[in-house]
């Protein structure tokens, strides 16, 4: 009988370990191959944005070339006003009217347009209300002077460039995730912002008489916007095409497409809006953070237009401007609104990025209000500033100092509550930008109607000083928005 010893048990089954342990490294050299590295291992969780950052980069330049037409075509005409007067034969009051039916009609408008533009889509909405925009701009450099014509091409006019605000905005928020949309929106906004700083110098085409190029000029301009945005704008609209992923690879030139049919379900992340009823934006008008957003920028807006308005009138009559001077002296406040727009898009993201760092679970859009401060402010100082240099006819250069920093602090706000409105509900940007859109037109035509007169009974200084002060009702808004706003939200859903 054989003694199998202990020691060699112990070595046959360490050989046995070892022959093993040889066996399991050779098939992981062999298969690993077969095995995904990192870099081919996909996050599961899909992008809120499909298009390339230079496909997004040329959606944004298109939707901010549009976002132009609208506010130059209104401000172009403005300095041909006492021209217009003498070719159509009426009085004062007669041809500013032509200005104010297009300044309400540009403030109703975009209801009608955007809840459209939040179901059926946005490039159809912008192929469709600039065939209306380029047909009275044609008819306008053409037809015989008519005050009645003059009338229904300028409501028109206004009724075809209304959506291009709204609609953008809409298609901002498609494409940009939260956490950069206030840079977005700030480039975005660089478009209706230099409308009214460009449209008085453009207006210089207009002399000797040649008022009707100023309309063959947006004719012929909104035209290769139009063609533009045919072949190179996607259809964004995420209730439609989702993220984006169905262009993935494919050229730049967009084949034309009126309408853009659904490829996407229902989802939580793409969810169908609403659809446009007069019930509905009752709805949405009496959801108190639209509506005291929309009356924070109302007021704010109201107070910066009577300072524009007034600006023209004060170098011209106070500082012996010529026409070309004054037209060339609006670029001080569009360097302001361009500055402001800039820097306050990405300070407001840059803000939002600060609190999720710190707390990634408290972050409510509401936080990006805490920045409006600083502009109301800030506004409040420049529009004052503004009145009592006028009053006492201190040197023009501070009067440029003062429209600045009003018109620094309002696009400051201005693109704040911008973005918290895209924000507030993922599925009716668009819309919610358009009620924005329409409170602050609202309240410029009544601070453009009231300024004049009120300026003649408290004097140019304590009038500028009133109005500076309802800055004070924004921040009073603002704090209430900060601290009663999620919870308005969180009831709404």
């Amino acid at each position: 009988m054989t003694v199998i010893s202990q020691e060699s048990i112990d070595s046959e089954s360490i050989h046995k370990e070892t022959m093993v342990v040889a066996e399991m490294k050779k098939c992981l050299v062999d298969n690993i191959s077969e095995e995904p590295t990192l870099q081919e291992v996909k996050d599961p969780t899909p992008p809120y944005s499909a298009f390339s950052s230079r496909r997004r980069s040329l959606i944004l330049a298109i939707v901010t070339l549009a976002g132009f037409l609208g506010p130059v075509s209104g401000n172009i005409y403005i300095p041909i006003l006492p021209q217009m007067q003498e070719v159509f034969n009426v009085s004062a009051t007669t041809i500013n009217g032509t200005v104010s039916v297009f300044m309400v009609v540009f403030a109703f408008a975009p209801l009608l347009w955007a809840p459209y533009a939040d179901l059926g889509g946005r490039k159809t909405l912008y192929l469709v209300s600039l065939v209306f925009f380029i047909l009275a701009n044609i008819l306008l450099a053409s037809v015989p002077a008519n005050i009645g014509a003059l009338y229904v091409l300028r409501i028109l006019q206004a009724f075809g460039a209304s959506s291009v605000i709204s609609v953008g905005a809409g298609t901002v928020a498609d494409t940009v995730e939260p956490k950069h949309r206030g840079k977005a929106i700030s480039y975005f906004m660089l478009g209706p912002q230099l409308g009214p700083i460009l449209g008085p110098i453009l207006s210089s085409i207009a002399v000797d008489g040649h008022w009707r190029w100023i309309f063959g000029f947006l004719a012929i301009f909104a035209t290769v916007v139009y063609s533009v945005i045919l072949f190179f704008l996607p259809e964004t609209l995420r209730y439609l095409v989702g993220n984006g992923d169905y262009l993935d690879g494919k050229s730049w030139i967009v084949k034309p497409k009126l309408l853009q049919k659904r490829i996407v379900e229902d989802t939580t992340r793409f969810p169908k809006p609403p659809k446009p009823s007069l019930l509905g934006y009752w709805k949405i008008f009496k959801y108190k953070p639209v509506l005291l957003c929309s009356i924070n920028g109302a007021l704010l807006f109201a107070t910066f237009y009577a300072m524009t308005v007034s600006f023209s009138s004060v170098l011209t009559k106070d500082y012996g401007f010529t026409q070309i001077e004054t037209s060339v002296s609006y670029i001080c406040p569009g360097i302001s609104l361009i500055a402001g727009s800039i820097s306050g898009g990405r300070i407001s993201d840059a803000w939002r990025a600060r609190i999720i760092h710190k707390n990634p679970d408290k972050y409510v859009p509401e936080h990006r209000f805490s920045l409006q401060i600083f502009g109301l402010i800030l506004s409040m100082c420049g529009i004052i500033g503004y009145g009592w240099c006028v009053d006492k006819h201190v040197h023009v250069a501070s009067l440029f100092v003062f429209t600045f920093l009003g018109g620094f602090g309002m696009t400051w706000v201005f693109i704040t509550s911008t973005t918290y409105l895209t924000e507030c509900s993922s599925g009716q940007p668009a819309t919610l930008v358009a009620i924005g859109n329409f409170f602050r037109n609202i309240a410029a035509a009544v601070s453009a109607a009231l300024v004049d007169k009120l300026i003649q009974k408290m004097g140019f200084g304590w009038c500028m000083t009133g109005l500076g002060f309802v800055n004070l009702i924004g921040v009073g808004l603002v704090l209430i928005l900060v601290k009663y706003g999620p919870t308005w939200r969180h009831e709404r859903k």
